[in-house]
């Protein structure tokens, strides 16, 4: 690595952008207008020198590489790739939707074009050269290469950008978000991630990483979709038709008779959609039993008669309940 770079602090082999880079960021400290240091004019001539010798080697190895009808063409290249979170909610991984994403990325300022400089209203004296347009140097006399021998200066540090010929901007993006994808999935946006230093090689791929948001009914598990419902304990008894929620409407289903106890119905194919290889997965609804809480005078009779039926063949629907009664109460 030569002087030169290690003094604007580049790599060896810093492209023409990366070195204009470092220059206007250096030079935003070391310019005299802007450091009162007696020994800033001086680190700034040699920033410039260093910018200039740089960007001046750089010019006559390209002039040469085109020369050279044998030399190999360079890879593509492109910029760097960008990560970003994206939260949905479940009703949108089912039936896809639209959203508009932000994402902040840097680009060349509007107001200078990316050189970092404008032009200034009035002229002003130049710092270093104090007007003479002359610098002391080894040989001598030699041209000031801020005001380039002009004695005064009609450009200044852009205000937009702050002399580094950049902007944060904020662009708004409309995302199309397939049906089926759930956490972890991801969406490629090519070229929305970052810009590549060289202007002439594409941006890099902004990466969308889904997230589900989480919903006070439902749940994921693997490619199934599980619900809680509440449900009497006497339907669960006798079985028939329920009304269950999903994200696309509600929907009924048919309940089997069955014992008063918890359990779950699968429906296959209601779970969340297929997506690339994945195939579509199942609802599973939870039903939890609910018994009659204080219930009305009138239905008394409803539920003794009830009982005094199910307890004609208690050996049958009370089981427990019969070898209790055999036990304690038959034998006395």
């Amino acid at each position: 690595m030569s002087d030169t770079h290690a003094l604007l602090g580049l790599p060896a082999g810093a492209s023409a952008q990366q070195i204009k880079r470092a220059f206007r960021k250096l030079a935003m400290r070391w310019h005299p207008d802007r450091n009162p240091d007696p020994a800033a004019a001086d680190q700034f001539r040699r920033l410039r020198d260093a910018h200039d010798r740089l960007l001046a080697a750089l010019l006559e190895g390209k002039e040469k590489a085109h020369e050279d009808a044998a030399a190999t063409q360079p890879p593509p290249q492109r910029g760097a790739d960008r990560w970003q979170t994206l939260e949905i909610s479940i009703e949108e991984s089912f039936t896809g939707a639209r959203r508009t994403v932000e994402v902040e990325r840097r680009s060349p300022c509007v107001l200078c074009g990316g050189s970092g400089i404008e032009k200034l209203s009035v002229s002003r004296l130049c710092t270093p050269c104090r007007g003479s347009g002359r610098l002391h140097g080894p040989a001598g006399l030699e041209r000031c290469p801020d005001c380039e021998g002009r004695g005064y200066r009609n450009t200044g540090p852009c205000g937009g950008c702050g002399g580094s010929g950049e902007q944060m901007q904020t662009r708004h993006l409309e995302v199309l978000i397939p049906p089926g994808v759930v956490d972890d999935d991801e969406l490629r946006l090519a070229g929305e991630g970052e810009a590549h230093p060289e202007p002439r090689h594409r941006a890099g791929d902004l990466h969308l990483q889904i997230r589900l948001t989480s919903h006070p009914l439902f749940r994921r598990e693997g490619r199934d979709l599980v619900l809680r419902r509440p449900v009497s304990a006497l339907r669960l008894l006798i079985g028939g038709t329920l009304r269950v929620p999903h994200p696309t409407g509600v929907r009924s289903i048919e309940l089997e008779p069955g014992l008063a106890h918890p359990r779950s119905l699968r429906v296959p194919g209601a779970g969340f959609p297929a997506h690339g290889r994945r195939a579509r997965g199942d609802l599973v609804v939870e039903f939890e039993p609910e018994l009659p809480h204080a219930p009305e005078r009138s239905l008394h009779g409803l539920i003794d008669e009830l009982d005094r039926a199910l307890a004609a063949r208690a050996e049958h629907h009370f089981p427990e309940l019969a070898r209790w009664e055999s036990v304690w109460l038959d034998e006395h």
